[in-house]
């Protein structure tokens, strides 16, 4: 009766108030339309939660600010813990260094039995690829349908952020491009570099700064080619009169040509090649990593806009020279090159932790672990006068959570190669598969400190929270047992200078961790300790007149000649003589042993000090 009265009530209505009538209700139903779009959790809307204007910022539980893999992962795992996530580049879309450097083929982290140490959602993402190359496009699906099954996830792309507001040791917003204002309660760094991190007054060294130099790793474009007969260059690099340890190929990964391209002479002084790391793509094209640049500022666009031009320059005689040089290459041509540069090393956080290369080769198994890792300490070349090293080659080490942690700032993790590892450290630790790792702990570690209201700095200090935060992680997936692993020359009473020594990247083991103690030194060793503590240890207060990059076995004779040419050192001498006899080699006419110069040079160069 009472819906048939109001039926008779509106008919009886004139018409114009009929018009009014509709107007309002039309007017009502899109306010709450405008409403719920506004303020309802859209997945993957861009605008969730709403934009607002400069005069108050948009409110998220967490912002993670870089779309490199390792900060996709940071974003899952904080959406997968409950948080209200926002994930910002300012990048066209996501994967960073996979998509758009196009580095394919992953560094990956196994333990001595085999096992895989980097789970979770590295291993979600592994299988859905192609293997340990895969292809690019493929990635990017991968990514994009991750992100996008997460309800509390936002991705928000071309977003360039213009400063970071901080109070009390505390990020509190982003400003952004066009006025607008991002806040959070917790902030994850994934950017390459540590953008974010840096703009809120963290502290971080440069480059192989904290080794007392101002080299860091070569800069690479990937070129990709086309017209390669991969079954030749399968078959070719899986011969057997080929060094098995520089040369191989599985699936769709092939590495080698290692001789071949260090015969290659570059248009640009400074670009060289090493050997080949190749992966297949699903069009039949290759994407190889070989090119070196050197003399590239990463932290200044134009310098990585001029390399990439330098780059793009030499590629095309590079593959020229792969045609007319190396099998299966013959109706190679260049089909382009990566949208942007793979950059190795900028800036390393100063963290509450700083991982050391003992950390890693004397296999630490820290408290607070939330990854583990054992990549080779990869050192790339850092100009034309260097070829690079394998420092060594770790069993097995943990990264600790205080890694993420800035000394500065109590509610921001810095994951990716820019987290708190030493130049030599980073070597192994800045591979993307233990980034994501490190990525997905730190998601879970951001919720953990809301649930529990702590900030960072103070969930790293609780052993007990920690222990939440590592049963958390493996509830989901990740890997950290236990472990206690012997190091390859512990307890030989020489391990103290070799330890000395290579903490400045003065020797190296390989991958065999083998310092070759009994073998012949040879005078570039020789020349290499003394100008390197030269450079990194005194920073340069004494300089080596004679310097040789010769492959001769050193004599006594040679060692005299160096020494005695470090300018400033002449009051030494007499103790140069003193510690060849102490060391019984001073009228020996064999070739010195690697272990008797390394003993002697550091006790001498300690004296300089």
């Amino acid at each position: 009766m009472k819906k048939r009265a109001k039926r008779n009530r509106y008919k009886a209505l004139p018409r114009n108030k009929k018009i009014i009538y509709w107007a309002f209700s039309l007017l009502l139903a899109g306010g709450l339309v405008f409403y719920l779009a506004a303020y309802t959790p859209a997945g993957n809307n861009p605008n969730f939660p709403a934009p607002l204007d400069g005069s108050a910022p948009a409110k998220y539980d967490l912002v993670v600010v870089g779309s490199d893999p390792e900060g996709i992962a940071a974003a899952l795992s904080a959406a997968r813990n409950g948080l209200q996530v926002l994930l910002v580049d300012r990048r066209d879309r996501p994967g960073g260094l996979f998509t758009l450097g196009w580095l394919n083929t992953l560094d990956m982290n196994y333990d001595r039995g085999g096992n895989l140490l980097t789970r979770g959602i590295f291993s979600e993402f592994l299988q859905q690829i192609e293997g340990i190359s895969f292809d690019v496009q493929t990635a990017q699906r991968v990514f994009d349908a991750m992100l996008a099954a997460e309800d509390s996830l936002a991705l928000r792309l071309g977003t360039e952020i213009t400063g970071v507001e901080v109070a009390g040791g505390r990020v509190r917003s982003l400003n952004l491009a066009g006025g607008e204002r991002l806040a959070a309660q917790r902030f994850i760094d994934a950017t390459q570099d540590g953008d974010l991190a840096y703009l809120a007054g963290a502290s971080f060294s440069v480059g192989m700064e904290d080794m007392g130099t101002s080299r860091r790793q070569a800069v690479t474009l990937v070129l990709e080619v086309g017209g390669v007969d991969w079954p030749e260059v399968v078959k070719t690099l899986n011969s057997p009169t080929r060094e098995r340890q520089y040369s191989g190929a599985t699936g769709t990964s092939a590495w080698g040509f290692l001789e071949e391209m260090r015969a290659y002479r570059s248009l640009d002084p400074q670009i060289r090649s090493r050997g080949l790391n190749m992966g297949r793509q699903n069009n039949g094209n290759i994407l190889i990593n070989a090119m070196h640049i050197f003399e590239v500022d990463g932290l200044d666009p134009s310098s990585r806009r001029a390399a990439k031009e330098r780059g793009r320059r030499e590629a095309e005689h590079m593959v020229r020279y792969m045609r007319e040089t190396l099998p299966g290459f013959g109706d190679a041509y260049l089909a382009a090159t990566a949208p942007e540069l793979y950059v190795r090393e900028t800036r390393h956080l100063q963290g509450l932790y700083r991982l050391t290369i003992d950390d890693v080769l004397e296999h630490r198994d820290f408290w607070d672990k939330i990854a583990l890792g054992s990549y080779p300490v990869d050192i790339q070349a850092t100009a034309m006068d260097d070829w690079g090293d394998v420092i060594g080659n770790p069993a097995v080490y943990s990264i600790p959570f205080r890694c993420l942690v800035p000394r500065e700032l109590h509610n921001l993790l810095v994951v990716g190669r820019a987290a708190s590892y030493d130049a030599l450290a980073h070597g192994s630790a800045r591979v993307v598969p233990l980034g994501m790792v490190v990525g997905e702990a730190a998601g879970a570690a951001a919720a953990l400190s809301l649930e529990r209201d702590v900030d960072f700095h103070q969930l790293s200090a609780d052993r007990e929270l920690v222990a939440v935060l590592q049963e958390r992680l493996q509830e989901q997936g990740a890997y950290l047992p236990d472990f206690e692993v012997p190091h390859a020359m512990e307890g030989h009473p020489l391990y103290p200078v070799i330890r000395e020594l290579r903490a400045w990247g003065l020797v190296n083991g390989g991958y065999n961790n083998d310092y070759r103690l009994e073998e012949e030194a040879e005078l570039r060793s020789v020349c290499r300790i003394v100008g390197g503590y030269l450079e990194r240890v005194l920073q340069g207060r004494y300089r080596a007149n004679y310097l040789s990059d010769e492959r001769q076995p050193a004599h006594v004779d040679d060692l005299r000649r160096v020494l005695a040419g470090i300018e400033g050192a002449e009051h030494l001498q007499e103790e140069m003589e003193t510690l060849l006899q102490k060391y019984g080699i001073a009228a020996v006419e064999r070739p010195l042993l690697r272990r008797e110069i390394f003993c002697l040079l550091l006790e001498f160069l300690q004296k300089l000090e």
